[in-house]
């Protein structure tokens, strides 16, 4: 709107002064001041607030500075609305209207995963219809919108991850990142140990294990057979000090005899 009186300043806000519950609005006519003999009027959705008089203050359910501005401190959604104020003097008149919506920070939302037949289902919650929703792939923004989106197989690879982010006027917040895996899908998660996937490294190590046992059971074969073939060589051969000992016992006994023949 505008005013075509000379006498007459106004200013006019359509859009929303957007506040987060509980934050603080200040309202106020800009440069102009107020003197100690205006008149000094707001309202709050058509109803009367704050009047003063002169040096006189008649009524007074807001908080209103010196210099008349409006302040509102921690406010909550019942205090939404139009406010709208006005300066008299004795020969002019200052009009302002401002329009505040106070709304509820976005809570942090949660990726859901849902595996379909050919493909992935991800719904971003909770959200209301107030609230905007954008997704990240891998890290990057795509065009997507909305709180559900659907990921057919053939755009899915190993290890893409996702995400989305929930915003109002106020706020912004965002969902941690979800790696889908479903086994209809191609879809596979590679996990990595010192730099190998973990099925080679599966397979390694079973490899490894299975030859190592095989080596453990053929060196086991070769002791015991060691040990028996010894076993048997000990029975059938007396050992040599045996022999030596009896051997000179022999040789004693004849030098005996023959020494007794002599004599």
């Amino acid at each position: 709107p505008l005013c075509v009186l000379s006498s007459l300043h106004c200013t006019f806000v359509s859009s929303c002064i957007y506040k987060a519950v509980g934050g603080k609005v200040v309202i106020s006519f800009d440069d102009a001041k107020l003197q100690e003999d205006n008149e000094l009027r707001w309202t709050h959705n058509k109803q009367r607030v704050y009047l003063k008089k002169g040096s006189q203050i008649k009524l007074n359910m807001l908080n209103v500075s010196e210099d008349g501005s409006l302040i509102l401190e921690n406010v909550q959604k019942d205090k939404s609305g139009e406010y709208k104020g006005i300066i008299y003097d004795c020969v002019s008149a200052i009009r302002l209207a401002v329009v505040v919506c106070v709304s509820e920070p976005v809570l942090e939302p949660t990726v859901m995963v849902e595996c379909v037949e050919k493909g992935v289902n991800l719904t971003c919650s909770p959200m209301s219809k107030t609230e905007v929703v954008s997704w990240m792939k891998n890290g990057i923004i795509t065009n997507a919108t909305g709180a559900f989106l659907h990921v057919i197989s053939s755009e899915l690879k190993s290890g893409d991850h996702f995400s989305c982010t929930v915003s109002n006027q106020i706020s912004k917040k965002s969902a941690k990142e979800v790696k889908p895996v479903c086994s209809d899908t191609d879809v596979n998660e590679n996990i990595f140990i010192f730099g190998l996937d973990l099925w080679w490294m599966l397979v390694i190590l079973t490899g490894g294990g299975s030859f190592l046992l095989i080596l453990f059971i053929i060196c086991l074969v070769c002791v015991c057979r060691c040990y028996r073939r010894n076993k048997r060589k000990a029975k059938g051969k007396l050992p040599v000090n045996y022999f030596q000992k009896h051997l000179s016992n022999i040789v004693f006994v004849f030098r005996l005899r023959t020494d007794e023949n002599i004599y």
